[in-house]
């Protein structure tokens, strides 16, 4: 118990990233490609290139905080909790069929809409498509009906996932009588009970939404190629500031933004347009090109410097949605009409903090892929770490793997090797603008990602 009101006071503690860094190795209970004991070697290290970029930190809390969670969990393996596959979801419920003891308010059953063909590559981590994160800091219990007197099924940890089939009526317990019936596996044993709604939020991978994203980009596409916002590290010009702020009032971000201006005047009112996103080309005006932002929806002047005429996105082939309100994503392929589901899994946005930013909503080019980059400690020029397997999007801003903090020995810096696993991925903003996955998942996305035909898409 003290464990777990430790770990839930972690969790809950808003702290800039400088934290060092561990190996950690997969989650018990699932597939794995790396190796018989689901371990990516330690010996496997990223070669550093001369292209190698350095960033700022990318971590909002710290990931010593995020790593001893994942320890915590690790130290009950063999009673834990492990959310359940779409298949296993569906398996239990042929065994169990329907249960009509209480209210049922709510069936979750989500599917792929029709028009979206499953062609999964990576299956590393099959999630079912409705689930429920524990919130309560102790954790709390499954029970075996919608009461806090009925029998306990099994305990789950804080940050624990478990799949979601019903919402409820039952009796009270700590102020609600709602109740949420979820499904779980321990060791082989597929289990099913109720969870009380006030230790934890339902989630759901949200693919009709997605795909609505991916529709008004191929609209957009259809009428012709879409130009983009260059200023990575303000290399293009440092925008004017708004104030002593560091975002305008929509929360982007001044630096690795370009001004977009309400008329072609510098004198003009202008918000911040960031690095890497699509805009259209409408026409020249002096120093200016006047373009619409679908993101924003509106038209603005930006001064050319920003914009490259001769690179655009003109067709669309691969594209990832990140959904910031449910801290999961997706993959998908463009096929001629289609759409092609290539992977889906749990990931972990930006969070607004001291040192730290949210991930920016809207549609961006998939701009690069780095097989890694590096990060410094907040307020020094030192570097911290390493992020494997990376797409940038907007800024400094990545979809990447586990970050890996260098170890010290005889004054030099030593790559430990990569992490696979955090047990936050998945729960609550974490990171600094970054979208951070699981080390193979990202590593699937930088192989599997055409920059050139290639978007990302944040959506709330």
């Amino acid at each position: 118990m003290l464990k777990r009101i430790v770990v839930g006071l972690i969790v809950l503690c808003v702290i800039a990233a400088t934290g060092c860094n561990y190996r950690r190795d997969v989650p018990p209970d699932n597939n794995t490609n790396q190796n018989q004991q689901g371990k990516i070697p330690k010996e496997d290290k990223l070669a550093k290139t001369d292209k190698e970029a350095v960033e700022e930190n990318i971590n909002g809390f710290t990931i010593e905080d995020d790593l001893k969670i994942t320890d915590s969990v690790e130290d009950e393996a063999e009673n834990r909790t492990v959310l359940l596959s779409q298949e296993e979801r569906n398996q239990l419920l042929n065994q169990i069929g329907p249960k009509k003891i209480n209210t049922v308010l709510e069936e979750f059953d989500s599917g792929l809409p029709t028009t979206i063909v499953s062609s999964l590559q990576y299956t590393q981590y099959q999630i079912a498509f409705d689930y429920f994160v524990v919130t309560a800091e102790e954790g709390t219990r499954v029970m075996e009906s919608p009461s806090p007197d009925a029998a306990v099924v099994s305990e789950v940890a804080n940050l624990d996932k478990a799949s979601l089939l019903q919402r409820a009526e039952g009796k009270v317990a700590d102020g609600s009588d709602i109740w949420y019936r979820v499904a779980f596996k321990n060791g082989e044993e597929l289990k099913e009970g109720y969870i009380s709604s006030t230790a934890g939020t339902p989630r759901g991978f949200r693919f009709n939404v997605m795909q609505e994203a991916i529709s008004q980009l191929r609209q957009q596409l259809a009428e012709g190629p879409m130009h983009f916002i260059s200023n990575y590290k303000n290399q293009n010009g440092t925008p004017p500031q708004i104030g002593e702020e560091s975002v305008d009032a929509y929360g982007y971000r001044f630096y690795h933004s370009a001004p977009a201006y309400t008329t072609a005047s510098a004198e003009a009112e202008f918000r911040y347009i960031p690095d890497g996103i699509l805009v259209r080309l409408l026409e020249e005006t002096g120093d200016f090109y006047h373009v619409n932002v679908p993101t924003f929806g509106g038209n603005y002047y930006v001064p050319k410097q920003y914009i490259d005429p001769d690179v655009t996105l003109s067709e669309l082939r691969h594209v990832v949605v990140v959904d910031r309100g449910q801290q999961n994503q997706a993959a998908f392929e463009v096929d001629g009409e289609g759409l092609n589901l290539i992977s889906y899994t749990l990931s972990t946005t930006g969070f607004k903090g001291e040192y730290s930013f949210e991930t920016t909503l809207g549609s961006y080019k998939a701009i690069e892929k780095r097989e890694r980059f590096e990060y410094i400690k907040n307020g020094t020029q030192e570097i911290a770490g390493y992020a494997p397997y990376a797409i940038r999007f907007t800024g400094g801003a990545y979809i990447h793997g586990v970050p890996v903090a260098y170890e010290e020995e005889n004054g030099e810096k030593i790559d430990p090797g990569v992490i696979e696993y955090l047990h936050t991925i998945g729960t609550f903003p974490r990171s600094n603008m970054c979208v951070r996955n699981y080390t193979s998942h990202a590593e699937f996305l930088y192989n599997w990602m055409n920059t050139q035909q290639g978007a990302v898409i944040v959506i709330e």
